[in-house]
């Protein structure tokens, strides 16, 4: 019998609960007018029922001053642009303030539909002069949509949060390749140095660890002008007088008939002795 009548009231709570956490995009932006361009267009993109069926959600919302061309996109680009503006997470003034490093990034709708590439679907807060500035996480994206003031907070399920002009994401219309995209690296022939300016590059070292041409074409010591072998001697005859054996063959002619002489004297006496 008591569990019987506590059940009841466990259905009230849980109905109860079940219906404070739950929301409704359009007609909470519907009591601000100022937001009214913003509205319709959460409406036309569809995107508006998928953020009612969300437990936590906060809104980027753009006045309708700050609208921009976004009236004039496609339905898929337009949803894929306001779904940018949707973050994952309760977000309100009170929580920006308590940024680690001043500094954080946010996880967006658009990161969710598996369409996102190179950070697109998320956005990067930052504090400068006292203000908040929101952006893509996409490397080189413009970050220049500053944080006006919060529209409305009901913790910790929705807070919508008012921006000076969109975020500018690259890519999201499919005409514009994301800056952080690496272009591919083409290595051309012609960057490349040609052999002969490697070899030209290397000769100094070469000249430097070998020997010098001066030093290998050194006249060598046998060369020298002031080496005996190519200096006249004091004692040699000189190109007038004549050469050795010019001098020496009279000489031996006059000794060749001195003992040819002397042989026939000698010869002489001993035939006269007998």
């Amino acid at each position: 019998m008591l569990n019987l009548s506590i059940l009841p009231l466990l259905c009230s709570f849980l109905l109860a609960a079940s219906s404070a956490s739950a929301f409704n995009i359009t007609k909470i932006l519907s009591q601000y007018p100022d937001y009214s361009t913003f509205n319709e267009l959460l409406s036309k993109s569809g995107l508006a029922s998928e953020i009612n069926n969300r437990g936590t959600i906060t809104v980027l919302a753009i006045p309708n001053g700050a609208i921009g061309d976004l009236t004039s996109k496609s339905e898929d680009v337009l949803k894929r642009i306001l779904a940018t503006h949707v973050v994952l997470d309760y977000y309100d003034p009170m929580k920006l303030q308590r940024m680690k490093d001043k500094t954080a990034k946010m996880t967006t709708m658009y990161q969710q539909s598996g369409k996102a590439a190179y950070d697109q679907g998320f956005l990067n807060v930052t504090v400068k002069d006292g203000s908040f500035i929101f952006g893509s996480a996409v490397k080189g994206a413009q970050r220049d949509s500053k944080l006006d003031k919060s529209v409305m907070n009901q913790p910790y399920n929705i807070s919508i949060l008012s921006l000076s002009q969109p975020i500018v994401t690259p890519g999201l219309d499919g005409t514009l390749i994301p800056v952080s995209a690496p272009p591919p690296k083409v290595i051309s022939p012609a960057s490349a140095p040609p052999p002969a300016e490697k070899e030209e590059a290397k000769s100094p070292e070469e000249e430097a660890e070998s020997p010098s041409e001066e030093e290998t074409e050194a006249p060598s010591p046998s060369e020298d002008g002031d080496s005996p072998a190519s200096s006249p001697d004091a004692d040699s005859p000189t190109a007038d007088s004549p050469p050795a054996d010019a001098q020496s063959s009279p000489q031996s002619s006059a000794g060749k008939l001195k003992v040819s002489f002397g042989l026939f004297v000698v010869l002489a006496s001993m035939v006269a002795a007998y």
